[in-house]
């Protein structure tokens, strides 16, 4: 059943007439596969044959309905998609890379895949009477008239059966990379030929003659290399021999040669010329990227001839020109607003294509510095002329940290030594010139860097020598970086020194700025790391309290929240270790109680500054991030709670209302506009307070304050402050806290601003799963159910409409037994008690329903 066809240019190879041993046929016959094997290239190609053979093997695992046996592309890539499946769940260790070829129907894919197969299935191993590496480099063998050209293989069908225009040309561009490769190889394989050649033709030598020639050529030749290997054999060892006295160099340094000298710029680097390093441009690698996505623009194709060599760099130069090319067409029938829209979505899909393929350009850029000056200088504008709320700023911005990334997997010494000597010099204009960028400019700064501590370190030294004596912008820059290394925990003794000496130099700065950065970054020491070493500092950033900058008001609560956290955890870890050493010994009892006596006089400082802070009369910026900061500390600092929840009272709506909200998208936000201001993240406060300690608060404080009516942010703190689920032990002290707010409950009922917000808590009173709490709440409101109602419909005017108490009453009653027997029962009631009104409202319909 098996025939193997010898394909045209197989003739001379050990293989060719048989490509598949005797035992690999064999095998195959004994599987009884529906047809026979003429071409393995072919009738491998769509996956149906192998599905087959691991039917056999593993016949509850495949469904070979499930497979197709045809010829288009879907099909094939189908079958093989769910042969991957099955190889991953029993563990055959066969990948994409090993079948992808066999798609695509390469010469000899199919046979190589077959022994692979064959060995792992039954476990034998088959000796080849020649490489299978040959069946893959049949073109070596052709004459040169009979090779494939670049044209003959960028019309393989399997290309052009790829719908994705993008995707196509990817794959285009791969084959052509593969196509120049293999012409390069064999340049390089016939070139002596050639030359031979060539000098008997000129010199008119026979054949004999240029034989032994040649043979004293290669005696020569074969000398000189020996002794060119002997001395480069002693260069490694004078090598070795430094490298044990001298810190390691990278391999990649000689191509740095003229970068890391003093004088060396981005001008010279790009007109470094290296030939012993082979690097495709990463133009001719963009270009068609580039060139796919622009010509499905109108407005792209208006502005860019898409025939140019320099494709690229046009594209960079039209978008940042964009908004000004598409106001000049105002002739047009399309709306300016549109045409700016699909050139930033244009713009946006090319930066996040090269983002996607960044990998095809790291070889170049780690192979030829000069490169990658190339493509930093053409894409880094689009850091510079768009704002940080830009999507092209956003895609740009990924795709230079993607690249970076890359290229530190490939050469991480090469890649820092690129980024500090060819970038970072135009990027730290960028950090000094836009304020609101730093942050996220400085993610690029180590995308670029290897992720360890020393690596880090020489990075903020190269930062520090391209800022110069700026310092504001040298410690708002590590301000940002501080959080980076600390999400890598990467803040070791020797960045930690370097990041609280400069913190301590911005606090004592006279400019208000260079203060908030440095105790952004005492916040993320405090956050990320050691507590003790900026705990030592207390002396100097107290004295802050009393700046009048709100920012530096700002910061110093978010670090006292911070400290609270740690003290409070080291003050329990004493307390435990104290009584665990209550044996006796005077020396056991001693030492805790010393530290608990330290440990409680800085507690007592840092709630000295929250208290001068955090108060109602401060700004409500202030306020705010102080809010989202302490609200993590007071089940540990019970006493913060009046204060607490005074000031969240006081702050306005918006504000509060955005504390409060537990749908709502966290974000951080900038309270005030500007270039210059800090991101605070906010907390919801419902998923972080205590909940009961929060109502006990509030409930006491209406109490104390004995108002007449209570207005909505007394509702709406008193809302966020119920539970999902009340607890049963918790039961009676709920029970407390709802009969001193009842009656303001009640009276909001039936005011039409606050009829919402009431109902809302009175039946989460009611409908609580702790049934002591819910029967008991219940029967503490009826009388003052009744006389909300009474009012009701007594002044209608002043209050709710009846429709939405109506809708009210339903909802309670709906909800399930025990309330539909509560509200006919405070409705029996109301009846009795105030006939006339019950009358007149339509309250009866309620219980006909």
């Amino acid at each position: 059943n098996l025939e193997c066809r010898n394909p045209v240019g197989f003739s001379h190879l050990p293989m060719a007439s048989a490509p598949l041993p005797r035992e690999i046929i064999k095998w195959l016959q004994a599987l009884d596969l529906s047809f026979s094997i003429k071409n393995p290239k072919r009738d491998f190609s769509n996956g149906y044959l192998v599905a087959e053979i691991m039917s056999r093997y593993h016949p509850q695992d495949v469904d070979i309905n499930s497979f197709e046996n045809g010829s288009r592309l879907e099909a094939k890539v189908n079958n093989w998609d769910q042969l991957c499946k099955l190889f991953k769940k029993k563990g055959i260790g066969i990948t994409k890379v090993e079948f992808d070829p066999v798609i695509h129907c390469a010469p000899g894919a199919a046979t190589v895949l077959i022994y692979r197969i064959y060995e792992i299935l039954t476990k034998c191993t088959v000796r080849a009477n020649a490489p299978i590496k040959e069946l893959m480099n049949i073109q070596h063998e052709l004459p040169p008239f009979m090779r494939d050209t670049a044209s003959k293989r960028l019309k393989d069908p399997e290309i052009a059966r790829i719908e994705d225009n993008v995707e196509r040309t990817i794959v285009a561009i791969d084959v052509l990379g593969s196509y120049h490769q293999e012409r390069r190889a064999m340049k390089a394989t016939e070139a002596p030929a050639l030359i031979r050649q060539e000098r008997r033709l000129r010199l008119g030598l026979s054949q004999e003659d240029l034989s032994n020639q040649q043979e004293h050529f290669d005696s020569v030749m074969i000398d000189e290399v020996k002794v060119k290997a002997l001395q480069s054999a002693q260069l490694k060892k004078n090598e070795a021999q430094h490298q044990e006295t001298a810190p390691v160099i990278s391999k990649s340094s000689a191509l740095l040669k003229a970068v890391t000298e003093p004088q060396a710029c981005c001008a010279a680097l790009a007109r470094l010329q290296q030939p012993q390093v082979s690097a495709k441009p990463a133009t001719e690698i963009m270009r068609p990227l580039v060139f796919t996505i622009l010509q499905e623009s109108e407005e792209f194709s208006k502005m860019i001839d898409t025939k140019k060599e320099d494709m690229v760099v046009s594209f960079m130069e039209q978008c940042r020109e964009g908004v000004r090319d598409a106001g000049r067409q105002s002739s047009d029938t399309a709306p300016l607003e549109l045409r700016m829209r699909e050139i930033e979505e244009t713009s946006v899909r090319v930066f996040e294509t090269l983002a996607k393929r960044a990998e095809l350009l790291v070889d170049s850029l780690t192979k030829s510095p000069a490169e990658f000056w190339k493509v930093w200088t053409t894409f880094y504008p689009a850091l510079v002329d768009f704002s940080e709320s830009s999507p092209i700023f956003e895609s740009a911005l990924f795709f230079f940290k993607r690249l970076g990334e890359l290229m530190r997997e490939a050469d991480p010494q090469l890649t820092q030594q690129l980024m500090n000597d060819v970038a970072l010099s135009s990027l730290a204009k960028e950090l000094i010139r836009s304020p609101e960028k730093r942050e996220v400019l400085c993610e690029v700064l180590y995308s670029y860097s290897p992720e360890d501590t020393l690596n880090h370190v020489l990075a903020l030294r190269s930062l520090k020598e391209k800022v110069g004596d700026d310092m504001s912008v040298y410690v708002s820059c590590l301000a940002g970086l501080v959080q980076l290394d600390g999400q890598q925990k990467l803040l070791d003794d020797h960045l930690l020194d370097l990041y609280i000496y400069y913190a301590l130099i911005a606090m004592q700065s006279a400019q208000p700025r260079t203060r908030v950065a440095g105790l952004s970054i005492l916040c993320s020491v405090t956050q990320f790391s050691s507590h003790d070493a900026v705990l030592a500092l207390l002396p100097t950033f107290s004295a802050l309290s009393n700046d009048d900058w709100w920012e530096v008001q700002a910061q110093l609560l978010r670090l006292s929240a911070l400290l609270l956290q740690h003290l409070a955890s080291q003050r329990g870890a004493d307390g435990a270790e104290g009584r665990g050493n209550e044996d006796g010994s005077a020396s056991g009892a001693s030492k805790p109680e010393e530290a608990e006596v330290t440990v409680d006089t800085m507690i007592e400082d840092v709630l000295n500054i929250v208290g001068r802070l955090f108060v109602v009369s401060n700004s409500k910026n202030v306020l705010q991030v102080g809010l989202s900061g302490l609200v993590h500390v007071l089940t540990e600092y019970p006493t913060l709670l009046p204060n607490y929840v005074a000031v969240l009272l006081g702050q306005t709506s918006t504000l509060r209302r955005r504390l409060l909200d537990e749908g709502g998208e966290r974000q951080r936000r900038s309270y005030v506009h500007g270039n210059s201001t800090n991101m605070y993240e906010e907390t919801c406060l419902p998923d972080v307070w205590p909940h009961l300690d929060i109502a006990k608060t509030l409930a006491m404080q209406l109490e104390a304050m004995q108002l007449p009516r209570i207005e909505e942010e007394h509702l709406e703190v008193l809302s966020a402050s119920l539970p999902f689920f009340f607890e049963d032990e918790e039961a009676d002290e709920w029970l407390h806290v709802f009969e001193k707010v009842k009656q303001h409950l009640f009276t909001s009922l039936v005011d039409s601003r606050l009829h919402v917000l009431s109902g809302q808590i009175i039946k989460k009173f009611w409908a609580c799963g702790a049934e002591m709490l819910a029967s008991k709440s219940r029967e503490a409101s009826r009388g003052f159910f009744t006389e909300a109602l009474s009012r009701l419909y007594q002044q209608p005017a002043e209050h709710v409409e009846e429709a939405s108490m109506l809708v009210f009453l339903r909802e309670l009653r709906y909800f399930n037994e025990d309330l539909h027997a509560e509200v006919d029962s405070l409705l029996d009631a109301f009846n009795e008690e105030y006939p006339d009104e019950y009358k007149a409202s339509q309250l009866e319909t309620i219980l006909k329903d």
